[in-house]
């Protein structure tokens, strides 16, 4: 671990800048709520906080953007896009370890299943992830209830610290430490007591997470309670309140539906492929050919999407898909929150 003070802090991130689009949470005046900006220039834009918790937007948007072009036809020898050639390096700061958690799990569907999405993976090859922690929770966090920490503890090049002056910066890759070693000049020693100053507001912001979700049941308590509540009437109950309008889906990081359709080209004589973001809550997700749809109804559709993050995938890849990021919870028009019907299931 080594020491960074806060102008050789943006020194580092300048240098970075050259590689590729950077990427800073910026603090909103009237919400209060940081989002991703990318930086066009130096120094930081004001308002520029590495604090906080999580940023509204999910690093899902960075790795699976919302519509792309995926193919192209038809063309000579129908030949494969480069996909490579097609995508920039990009530098995200301050991600948190919600969504640093959320992008190892959707790298076991996009890259570690059978099949690899290759535009996925050009993307997540080519970000440079500095992580950092949490320095309070929002009302809505949970996930201390997944059994995660409001700091990130790997999945990261870089992740940091504030204390004062600067921050304290761990590696987690060899690209990290590759950075750290380019640019040694930047860094110092740790300092007496800094260490221990980090650890002692970890524990302050875990601690109010435990607070603010100590009435809730864990997500570890969840998965056989719900196998065991497949038919009961609150899944009605809920869906009674649920607007269908896909937002819990959009805004979740590890959600990673998608849908393909094809259009005229530019030209007018050939066509495109366009991938774009789809939600399992919508009534056409599940339709197929002659109009039959398993899932008509908005209980069902409700119901499984927590079903897929608690139970599916659970039994497919051995990990519940959730971060306890809140995101859903604050998304929703309906104010549903998914710890409130955990609660439910639980009695």
């Amino acid at each position: 671990m080594r020491f960074i003070d806060s102008t050789n802090f943006e020194r580092l991130l300048k240098k970075l800048s050259g590689e590729g689009e950077l990427f800073v949470p910026v603090l909103d005046e009237d919400s209060q709520k940081n989002h991703f900006e990318r930086v066009e220039a130096f120094p930081l834009p004001e308002g520029t906080n590495f604090e906080g918790f999580r940023a509204v937007e999910t690093l899902k948007g960075f790795a699976q953007l919302v519509r792309s072009m995926v193919a192209r036809y038809p063309t000579e020898g129908m030949d494969e896009m480069d996909v490579e050639a097609l995508i920039p390096t990009f530098v995200i700061v301050g991600a948190k370890a919600c969504d640093v958690r959320a992008m190892q799990l959707v790298d076991k569907v996009q890259v570690e299943g059978e099949f690899t999405d290759p535009f996925y993976k050009a993307r997540r090859d080519k970000m440079i992830l500095i992580a950092s922690d949490c320095t309070e929770a929002g009302e809505t966090c949970f996930c201390n209830l997944l059994g995660s920490n409001p700091w990130p503890e790997n999945g990261f090049d870089l992740s940091i610290s504030k204390v004062d002056g600067g921050y304290l910066v761990e590696t987690g890759s060899d690209r990290g430490k590759t950075i750290v070693e380019e640019n040694s000049e930047l860094f110092t020693d740790l300092r007496e007591g800094q260490e221990k100053s980090r650890d002692e507001v970890r524990m302050k912001v875990l601690a109010g997470l435990k607070a603010t979700n100590k009435k809730y049941p864990s997500g570890e308590k969840v998965t056989e309670p719900l196998r065991e509540a497949l038919s009961d009437p609150l899944w009605q109950d809920e869906a009674a309140r649920c607007l269908e309008c896909g937002a819990c889906t959009n805004i979740c990081p590890t959600c990673y539906c998608f849908l393909l359709f094809d259009q005229k080209d530019e030209s007018g004589e050939g066509f495109k492929r366009i991938m774009s973001w789809d939600s399992c809550q919508v009534t056409g997700y599940a339709r197929m050919a002659g109009m039959g749809n398993p899932r008509p109804r908005l209980s069902d559709r409700m119901k499984h999407r927590l079903y897929h993050k608690y139970d599916y995938l659970v039994l497919s890849h051995g990990e519940i898909f959730c971060t306890g990021c809140g995101r859903c919870i604050d998304a929703c028009s309906a104010s549903i929150d998914m710890r409130e019907v955990f609660s439910r299931v639980a009695k």
